[in-house]
């Protein structure tokens, strides 16, 4: 765990040190969420290490809807060690994220740590988790969904699958609904976050309107 935060730390260092941007290359993950009002657009995205050890950063910035990406930008947002995985506007100028935090173990309480980070003209309202396992991505193809106050269902013929909203971070790309699902469980007295990935395939076309309220990403290319 030592020489994993040690890499992290080194390639910060490297990563902010450096003239220029990043490279392209290095460039994964990209997915975009847009603003209330429509004037901004959030991007989050990953940038893996260019040195033989390391995992990278995820990382996010914000640009004008109307201007180009552009993301080998260095101007960025990162949350030090931990990993957002979970990110909603609240309003046009303040965020919230839920991040997972490395290394850190089980806790008593789930969030455990809050912090409140002002960046450039909006604010961070950051949770911070820790996690207790993850799980092997699902697949499922989907005829019809549903909503029903908190709940979201995508049915098929035979099976369906129900998700609560405040549990789950969409994303979606052409005909696919990537689900990012979490739940608070508990092992001997202390709390972790239990994750389930879920790929859905829409038969058909489906309106992508009916998930808008969701906040959902949208996976663009770097």
């Amino acid at each position: 765990m030592k020489i994993k935060q040690l890499s992290i730390v080194i390639f910060t260092l490297f990563l902010f040190s450096c003239e220029g941007g990043f490279d392209k290359s290095l460039i994964s993950n990209t997915e975009k969420l847009i603003s209330p009002n429509g004037e901004y657009t959030l991007c989050s995205y990953h940038v893996a290490s260019p040195m033989a050890f390391g995992s990278g950063l995820s990382v996010i910035n914000i640009f004008k809807s109307d201007e180009k990406f552009d993301f080998t930008d260095r101007d960025i947002l990162r949350f030090g060690k931990a990993l957002p995985f979970w990110i909603k506007w609240k309003d046009n100028k303040t965020l919230t994220v839920k991040c997972l935090m490395a290394g850190d173990g089980l806790q008593k309480h789930q969030p455990y740590k809050t912090d409140v980070i002002a960046w450039k003209e909006w604010i961070f309202e950051v949770e911070y988790y820790s996690m207790y396992s993850s799980g092997a991505t699902g697949y499922f193809s989907f005829e019809d969904y549903s909503i029903d106050k908190n709940k979201i269902k995508f049915k098929s013929k035979s099976d369906s699958l129900v998700f609560n909203k405040d549990e789950v971070q969409f994303s979606l790309d052409s005909n696919h609904i990537y689900v990012k699902e979490f739940k608070t469980v508990g092992f001997n007295n202390k709390l972790g976050l239990s994750f389930s990935h879920y790929d859905l395939t829409a038969k058909g076309s489906f309106n992508q309107k009916f998930i808008q309220g969701e906040q959902p990403f949208v996976r663009i290319k770097p």
